[in-house]
Order: C-alpha cells, then structure tokens, then sequence
C-alpha cells in the first residue's frame, strides 16, 4: 500500500482540526510514536496550529496530557509519544529531518515551499523502517506549477486521493453556502472553484 495520502478540502471544513486530532490519536494509540506536523510557515503553526491542539487537549486527563517544549516546538506525552511542529519557510522544515516517525501530517500542502523537497527528502526516509504514512491535506494552490498538483495527480492514479468540498460539509446551511457563493461572485467564479470546489484552475490573467 502506498504511504501517501493526499486530502483535497475545502475552506471551511475543519481540516485543520481533524488533522490535528488524527494527530493526537496517534500519540495516544502508540507509546513513544513520533508524529511530524508541517504546516507553510512557522506562523502559521503558531497561531493556528498550536491552539487548536490546544483547545482539543484542554479537557485531556492530567495523566495522559502532553506538555509543550517551546524550545523543541514538540508536543510531549507521557507515555514517550511526541508531535513535532514546524513551517517550511526559511528552512525550518530542515527542522525535522532524521530519526523515525510514525505519521507525517502537511497541513495546507498547496502553500508549502518546496513540498516536493519535504516529502521525498525529509519525511519519506523517516518512514523507512515504521512503514509510516504521510498524510498532504491542503485546498487547491493557485499556482498549477505548485508541487501539490503533483501529488493530487499521481495519488488520483495511485486511488489514495481524497476530495471533500463545501457541499460535503454537514455543518454548514444552504443559506450559509449561499452566502458564500454570492460573495465570491457566483458558483462559476474561479474563487468559489478553487477554494471550496476543490477544482484546479488557472487563473485567468496567467
């Protein structure tokens, strides 16, 4: 079975969210895993990442509860597990190269710089001897050059892509929705398909 899964999301889905859990369950399920989180920028994991583990780890037992090591930017278990953050902007990614992991998690893949560089040449080799996956979750990038299109392409081929779009998000109304596409100028408009229809588009003025 191939390690890499390639999720499609749309704005407004959660993603961020459920990645983060699927990260915690992990840690949980498996004494001493090492789960390496990725997202664009080291601000990006501060400001959104950090809390929503925050916020899902608030009514954790004591016992079972991880502490953050500012130093390390790692979330430590009791029991051994630890998640790694890290940005891929000016080289922090560099970060988590080496040792082993047991899931490697890239949130908004399709911002990412250098994402073909992350997989292959610091995430795959930690999965060698764990038989890890590796999980690239992202809404479309704008750019069709973009790495992530890459990877949406050969895991359509391979049968371990995944897309979800606003219509498959229970928690919103169809007022909602509407709203949103009146907002970005109709269902038609590059926006709206891009961002919550998952579609890839090139922009027109390219």
């Amino acid at each position: 079975s191939y390690k890499t899964v390639v999720w499609s999301c749309s704005r407004r889905l959660g993603k961020s969210y459920a990645l983060c859990v699927v990260a915690i369950e992990q840690c949980l399920k498996k004494p001493n895993s090492t789960v390496k989180f990725i997202a664009p920028t080291a601000k990006h994991v501060k400001m959104i990442i950090k809390p929503l583990f925050r916020e899902i780890l608030k009514d954790c037992p004591k016992e079972l509860r991880p502490e953050f090591r500012t130093a390390d930017n790692v979330f430590r278990f009791p029991n051994g597990s630890e998640v790694q953050l890290a940005g891929t902007d000016n080289g922090h990614a560099e970060a988590l190269r080496g040792g082993s992991s047991d899931l490697c998690v890239v949130d908004e893949a399709g911002f990412c710089d250098d994402l073909r560089y992350l997989v292959q040449s610091i995430l795959i080799p930690t999965t060698t001897t764990t038989k890890g996956k590796i999980s690239l979750s992202s809404t479309p990038p704008k750019s069709p050059d973009h790495d992530f299109v890459h990877y949406i392409k050969e895991a359509e081929y391979r049968g371990t892509f995944v897309k979800k779009t606003i219509y498959d998000n229970k928690r919103l109304t169809s007022e909602v929705i509407q709203d949103i596409v009146d907002e970005l100028g109709g269902e038609e408009s590059p926006e709206f398909r891009r961002e919550y229809l998952c579609e890839l588009i090139v922009d027109e003025e390219h």
